[in-house]
């Protein structure tokens, strides 16, 4: 692209990739994806038990948070999918209709380095 805009493009293969495996509870491949430390950004999270709005963690503890999470990983179907050079932005519907943005950024490696979710009505948390 001209003037150093970066192309951004409608879907990412990596991002429905990374959806499909949360959704069939592939804990190791969310993990794989996931650089040593990762910056976790949350405006009203529903995971159970209280999670800090902003935090960093390692790869390793966030395998274990996954890993004890009870049964399947919640679900959740893509509504918007689009693709920067380093960047993911997906926005999601979980299984009780509730709209979940997230952007995911990547590393110069290419794993996921930090990732910013928004609820809607976080502003009144």
């Amino acid at each position: 692209m001209s003037h150093g805009q970066a192309h951004i493009q409608h879907g990412s293969a990596r991002g429905e990739a990374l959806v499909e495996a949360w959704n069939r509870s592939d804990r190791a491949y969310v993990v794989a994806q996931l650089a040593d430390t990762v910056r976790l950004e949350a405006g009203r999270p529903k995971m159970p038990g209280s999670t800090s709005v902003f935090r960093l963690t390692t790869k390793a503890a966030f395998e274990a948070e996954l890993a004890a999470f009870p049964g399947a990983l919640p679900m959740f179907s893509i509504v918007g999918l689009f693709e920067g050079l380093n960047t993911i932005c997906l926005v999601l519907e979980d299984t009780d209709g509730d709209a979940l943005a997230v952007t995911i950024e990547m590393d110069d490696d290419g794993k996921i380095a930090c990732i910013v979710s928004y609820r809607e009505g976080a502003a009144e948390a």
